[in-house]
Formats: structure tokens, C-alpha cells, sequence
């Protein structure tokens, strides 16, 4: 049986994003944003790096709290999602912004950023999609100026089961996924990574994608308990086929759909799902992200 050990990040970003382009923004990604850029707590004059900053929900979002003497340079390796951003600039007025199509775990090769410090660095639900996460924070790390914020989000283990339940699988068969949640299990994972970059007064915010009744209002409506999420659905052990089967054909897991492995893959992915059940047999999706912020020290 041939196995795959690594995958190329980089092209699995353009693939990935390229695809979900024209309809990002028909999502959770836009609300989700905005609460991202109020937890920087941006002044005006701040300058901000925008790490895969995709169609410039975050970037556009920064670029009002900064204002006219500030800045915001989005940084994305996806030509599709670069072309949705570059669109809306030039429907908008705004001069303290820019793109640059460019890998985020290569920024030493990015002329533009040399030399260059940010009041902050903001990178939007794409860290799990990284293979070295750590490594990948130190190298930013280096573009903050003394007393700048980082901000980062990771997925809840408990969301979006069906992607880290096939993330499991491929790991187990040596056909990896282009995902890397399963390091992630709770809130100081996140926390320790940002630590060993050398950030400081780090601290995790679970936020939910959906607005609770009762809840306060703004931003205080979709914040959580990290120990107490929020039900977002729920399945049963029997469920697993037809989980399986949905997802099994998205090229992501084309590496567990090829015929010589594509039974075992399904054999381990019932394993796994099952052992995610409660006591009751049911299995429950939860609704919640890990927003970590630190600073750096001078």
C-alpha cells in the first residue's frame, strides 16, 4: 500500500480557498471578523498585518478602526480569494490599504515587509489549516512592535466533527488531510504555542457563531464558556455512513477515497465517530472557536 506522509500547504491553500472564492462571504466568516477586529481593540494610526486575509473581511474591518493614519497590508496565497478583495478596494475609497498574493509562512521573502513593525497581527481562521502552527507564530512574531498584539483563532475539538474525525483517520493511515486541528484540544494548547513565540499576557476568547438569547449585546451575545459550548447539533453513532459518505468525494480527503483504502478509512472513521458518543449514544456538534490574543514584549 503507497502512503503520503506530508502534503504541500501552500497548494493546498490555493486549492482550498480558491474554490470557496465567490461565496466566502455567503458564511459566518463576515460576523466572525468584525468580532476579531473588536478583541484587537485597534486605535487610530495603528498599522496592521493581515495574515491570510482572504476577500478582506478582517482587513476592511481594521481599516475603519484605524483610520486615515493607519494602515492594514493583507497578506493570502489564494488568487481567488486575493481577486474577491482586490474588487471590493476598488469599489471602496480607501488609501491606508493593501494585498499581496504571497505565502504566510514565507514572509522573509516578501520584499514589502522588510524592515517593517505592526501595532498588530491578525490571522483569521486559518491556523489549523497550518502544519507547524508554533513555528509559523514565532516567524510572525518578529513583525510586531514592542507592546503590539497578536490575535489567532483554532477551532473548538467539538465543531465541525466530520473534518477532525477524517483528520483522525488520515492520520491513523498515513493519508494526511489538509487540516490540523487534532493538536488543539483545548484553549491552553493555543495559549502555550503563543507563550513559546515569546507573547505574553495571552489570555483565550471562546466565541460562538451564533448569537445567543438573553446574552447581552454585541459581541457579548456570542461569547461562550470553553467548558460549556454551545450545542450546535446533534448525531448518533448511526450517522457515521452517511457522515462519511458526504464528505468522502471533497478532494481534501482524496487520499482516503482511492479504492485500495477508501473501506478501511471508512472502518476507522465508524471507530472513531462512535467514540465520540455520550452515554446516550448521541454525538454533539458544538459551536465555539478559540480566539487567543498576546502581546509582545519590548
Amino acid at each position: 500500500m503507497a502512503s503520503t506522509t506530508s502534503r504541500h500547504q501552500v497548494q493546498d491553500a490555493q486549492k482550498l480557498y480558491d474554490d470557496r472564492a465567490a461565496h466566502y462571504d455567503d458564511s459566518w466568516h463576515p460576523l466572525f471578523a468584525h468580532h476579531m477586529v473588536q478583541l484587537a481593540d485597534l486605535k487610530p494610526g495603528d498599522h496592521v498585518l493581515d495574515l491570510a486575509s482572504g476577500t478582506g473581511l478582517v482587513t476592511f474591518a481594521a481599516s475603519m478602526a484605524v483610520g486615515q493614519t493607519g494602515s492594514v497590508t493583507g497578506v493570502d496565497i489564494s488568487s481567488g480569494m486575493l481577486q474577491q478583495a482586490r474588487s471590493r478596494l476598488e469599489n471602496h475609497d480607501l488609501e491606508n490599504v493593501e494585498f499581496h498574493q504571497h505565502s504566510i509562512t514565507d514572509l522573509d521573502t516578501l520584499s514589502v515587509l522588510r524592515g517593517k513593525e505592526f501595532d498588530a497581527i491578525m490571522c483569521a481562521s486559518v491556523l489549523v489549516l497550518l502544519q507547524n502552527p508554533g513555528q509559523a507564530i514565532k516567524a510572525w512574531a518578529v513583525y510586531l512592535k514592542a507592546g503590539g498584539k497578536f490575535i489567532t483563532d483554532v477551532t473548538h475539538p467539538a465543531s465541525q466533527i466530520s473534518l477532525i474525525t477524517f483528520e483522525r483517520v488520515g492520520r491513523g493511515l498515513n493519508r494526511p488531510l489538509p487540516f490540523y486541528r487534532v493538536p488543539f484540544q483545548k484553549p491552553e494548547d493555543l495559549q502555550l504555542l503563543m507563550e513559546q513565540a515569546g507573547l505574553r499576557d495571552n489570555h483565550i476568547v471562546s466565541l460562538s457563531q451564533l448569537e445567543a438569547a438573553n446574552a447581552g449585546e454585541g459581541i457579548m451575545a456570542y461569547m461562550t464558556d470553553p467548558a460549556h459550548p454551545r450545542l450546535d447539533k446533534l448525531y448518533t453513532i448511526e450517522d457515521a455512513d452517511d457522515v462519511f459518505d458526504k464528505h468522502i468525494d471533497h478532494w481534501a480527503a482524496e487520499l482516503l477515497s482511492r479504492p485500495e483504502i477508501k473501506n478501511e478509512a471508512r472502518k476507522i472513521f465508524k471507530e472513531e465517530w462512535a467514540r465520540l458518543a455520550n452515554e446516550e449514544g448521541k454525538i454533539e456538534e458544538m459551536d465555539c472557536v478559540f480566539v487567543g490574543i498576546g502581546t509582545k514584549v519590548g
